[in-house]
């Protein structure tokens, strides 16, 4: 049986009384890591400072100084994603409504606080908040799947359209070696005709390393942009490369 993971929790009130009960009990009923701020600037602090972070915010609305609306604006400001839940008096829904717009996940009634129902709301704020970073990640990951298919396809048109100019202009130079080094050869000396001939065997096999290289880059290269980019197969394309560039040695 897999055991719950500890909860931390930011307890955010000014009512010291209400603050040890509700803390108490989070930590000895439910297991939860209870940290408290008495005021809506040390929750700030401590939002800023704590390594660690926080799994929830439980915030009194009606502080001194800063409220706990305004505790959820700085948050909103500064991109803190923590999941938070609002503790608000009787007959104010409108503040209810309010922090729900401004982000936070839920809220309780302070004067109808149940230790087991507060518990169980800070739970169910973590679980969401968790299911919702799961669903960004995985709309981040279906975007980017998509972005690199529009790559891959673009370079794949891209290579296909290259792949036969090389080809062709290799094949080109090969023939032209070929069939202009007779007439080239005419009337030369002997001696000059073995010069002539051991340049064009030279250029020859450049012209076949060349070949070899770009094949290799362009094989290299769909691997790469088609985001499966196995060892065994770049090992091929390199013995393959090495044995065409060294076959005429």
């Amino acid at each position: 049986m897999i055991e719950p993971i500890q909860l931390r929790v930011l307890l955010v009130d000014d009512e010291p009384s209400y603050v040890k009960v509700v803390a108490l009990g989070l930590r000895e009923e439910y297991g939860m890591d209870v940290l408290v701020a008495s005021s809506g600037q040390e929750a700030i602090d401590l939002l800023q400072s704590e390594k660690d972070g926080f799994d929830v915010v439980v915030l009194d609305y009606l502080m001194p100084g800063l409220t706990g609306l305004d505790v959820l604006r700085w948050m909103n400001r500064f991109g803190v994603e923590t999941p938070a839940l609002m503790l608000t008096a009787a007959g104010s829904e409108t503040t209810a409504v309010e922090s729900m717009k401004l982000g936070a996940y839920d809220y309780c009634r302070k004067e109808e606080t149940d230790i087991q129902h507060l518990a169980n709301l800070i739970r169910a704020s973590h679980e969401r908040h968790l299911f919702r970073v799961t669903s960004v990640l995985e709309e981040e990951r279906t975007r980017e799947i998509t972005l690199n298919k529009e790559a891959t396809d673009k370079v794949n048109d891209v290579i296909n359209a290259i792949t036969p100019a090389l080809n062709s202009a290799f094949a080109n130079i090969a023939v032209d070696l070929e069939m202009n080094q007779e007439q080239l050869f005419a009337g030369l000396p002997a001696s000059e005709q073995s010069r002539l001939k051991q340049l064009f065997l030279n250029m020859q096999k450049e012209v076949l390393r060349i070949e070899a290289g770009v094949r290799g880059l362009l094989a290299i290269y769909k691997l790469l942009y088609a985001r499966y980019p196995e060892s065994t197969e770049i090992e091929r394309i390199r013995t393959e490369f090495e044995e065409r560039a060294n076959s005429e040695t």
